[in-house]
């Protein structure tokens, strides 16, 4: 069944048969007494859960998707789908009551999924959308036929290679004096420079341990490879002034632990680490991605809306990740193929913040996680300008909400 237009609900809390607003594009907020006022004419954006939406069984109705379909690589924390994206431009204060935001929130939905329709043909009209996460509508479009599986070995090794986020080792710290910020890197240009990047062609050669040079030459000969390495490593002794940073593995897939790492991550190992190789997949060449899958044309003035972020960052995400289910249907997400662009695409993005969190590191701010684009940091609760100064400088952007408590501050201490 086609659908006419889009439209948002903000439910007053995670039960939706209770009241809430709801706005058509961004058109005047009003109050619903529950799911059951919305029509089946609209596709809603909600801000209800994964667990709200299938303990009401409202997850086999796919015109009502959930507050991750915008945002889906961010799925745990105190703000997440719509809620992240109203922290990220500054809507989530006093200054903006529900209604507002709802119709806020509907006007960037209305957009994002009219640029989707002309850029890649997702097209409301012709049909539902089947994926619960834009990043997948996206990839679907852009390379409608899945990934395939390589070798069993291959698939395993490049499956262990993925991990979406970096898990720092944080310092404990007291919770009610520190808040979490999250910084980003600005979306459009960090999507171009990453699909600008080249990925390993599918052809390859598995080289064991016998075939390799002995150890103590194995890590340069590897590192000064032409070809694509994705390699079987033992890493000990990490930099203490970096391993809180690097903290290899943590974060991993569940009960995994790590011994594959692609090429670019082996090369930041290898600079703070002592890293042996048991063996190495050495793919056939290297390959820039085809203009098909660049991320579309936007001007400076429109990189930086909403609407280009979130189509940029979907984008790129969705490229770097396993079949979504509709092109290949198996529950486990593990089961899936992930293809050496994902696998690289995956390690590239946590180098590039990697190189943000370590500048942040160093300037006394704790960093708790990195990857996505953006980096999570924990800072003092009532000391915002260091932070804010430093991730400005590195050219990270803050959530506007900052600068305004950055003025607060420091007229209560001027005048305290």
């Amino acid at each position: 069944m086609s659908l006419k237009r889009t439209g948002v609900v903000r439910f007053d809390s995670q039960d939706p048969h209770q009241g809430g607003w709801m706005s058509l594009e961004g058109a005047p907020a009003r109050r619903i007494n529950g799911v059951g006022a919305l029509d089946n004419e609209t596709l809603w954006w909600t801000n209800l859960g994964f667990q709200a939406l299938y303990e009401t069984n409202l997850h086999r109705t796919s015109y009502i998707k959930r507050t991750t379909y915008l945002t889906s690589w961010n799925t745990t924390g105190e703000f997440v789908g719509q809620d992240e994206v109203c922290l990220a431009w500054g809507l989530l204060t006093r200054s903006f009551p529900e209604q507002l935001i709802t119709e806020a929130l509907a006007q960037i939905f209305s957009r994002v999924m009219e640029v989707c329709r002309q850029r890649y043909g997702l097209d409301i009209g012709a049909g539902v959308p089947q994926y619960d996460n834009l990043a997948d509508e996206i990839r679907s479009r852009l390379l409608p036929d899945m990934d395939a599986h390589i070798t069993p070995e291959v698939d395993a090794a490049l499956g262990a290679s993925h991990q979406s986020y970096a898990y720092c080792w944080t310092q404990r710290y007291q919770e009610d004096d520190h808040v979490t910020v999250q910084f980003v890197a600005p979306a459009v240009a960090y999507a171009r420079d990453l699909l600008d990047t080249v990925v390993p062609a599918e052809q390859f050669d598995f080289l064991a341990a016998g075939q390799l040079p002995p150890p103590s030459q194995r890590r340069d000969w590897t590192l000064a490879q032409d070809r694509p390495v994705l390699a079987s490593v033992r890493v000990a002794n990490v930099n203490p002034d970096y391993a809180s940073v690097i903290a290899f593995g943590n974060g991993a897939r569940g009960g995994s632990n790590r011994r594959w790492v692609t090429h670019p991550e082996l090369l930041l190992l290898s600079r703070y680490a002592e890293v042996d190789i048991d063996s190495i997949f050495l793919f056939g060449g290297y390959e820039y991605l085809p203009d098909s899958l660049m991320v579309p044309r936007f001007t400076a003035l429109q990189a930086m809306t909403p609407t280009a972020e979130l189509v940029a960052s979907n984008h790129w995400i969705g490229l770097s990740r396993e079949n979504p289910y509709n092109l290949e249907k198996v529950r486990d997400v593990s089961q899936r193929a992930l293809s050496p662009r994902a696998a690289w695409l995956n390690a590239v993005d946590r180098f590039q913040m990697y190189t943000y969190a370590i500048q942040l590191y160093r300037a006394g701010i704790s960093v708790r996680r990195y990857g996505a684009g953006r980096i999570t940091a924990v800072v003092p609760k009532y000391n915002y300008r260091h932070c804010y100064e430093i991730a400005s400088s590195v050219g990270l952007l803050a959530p506007p909400t900052v600068s305004t408590d950055v003025g607060i501050q420091d007229e209560i201490q001027r005048y305290g």
